[in-house]
């Protein structure tokens, strides 16, 4: 399971030390991470990078809520999105829906099991078993965002950045 989930504080902390080690380009705009504590085991996160040349963001959405009869969370609720910017709110924040373009998207939506997005097809929900090199479940925020930035300094495919294969 990607980062600790043993409370919200864990999380924070190592959250907070993931991010701090990122080297964003000059070209990306942060929004703050919005982390929203409802108690020590229930939280969510809500984190955008939006790049100005070409637009595009990442967007990554995770909730935690308590496992039953344990004293730890887990992840409950999960997306994974990068692509162009389509359009964004007021306040310059991507404003996406399910159809739009993506370069990637992972997640759990619907209560469907974790299952991926690819560029082309974007409300296609290709499930872990057409998919190699990539264990859906277990993708790390970090890395893909670090996947995200590394595709847009390297040029090459989304896929190979992320490891994956569609079969």
């Amino acid at each position: 399971m990607p980062g600790p989930t043993d409370d919200y504080f864990a999380y924070k902390r190592w959250f907070e030390a993931g991010h701090d080690a990122l080297a964003l380009p000059v070209d990306c705009v942060e929004p703050d991470p919005i982390l929203t504590y409802t108690n020590q085991y229930t939280w969510d996160l809500l984190w955008f990078l939006v790049f100005t040349s070409p637009q595009s963001h990442v967007c990554i959405k995770e909730n935690f809520a308590k496992i039953h009869g344990l004293s730890r969370s887990r992840r409950i609720a999960f997306a994974y999105h990068y692509g162009p910017t389509v359009r964004s709110d007021l306040a310059g924040i991507p404003d996406g829906e399910p159809a739009d373009p993506v370069f990637v998207r992972i997640d759990n939506a619907g209560g469907r099991p974790p299952h991926l997005h690819r560029e082309g097809h974007p409300t296609d929900h290709i499930p872990q078993e057409h998919i190699s090199g990539l264990v859906v479940e277990e993708v790390d925020l970090f890395d893909f965002v670090k996947a995200a930035l590394r595709h847009r300094k390297s040029g090459k495919s989304i896929a190979r950045e992320l490891g994956f294969r569609v079969r």
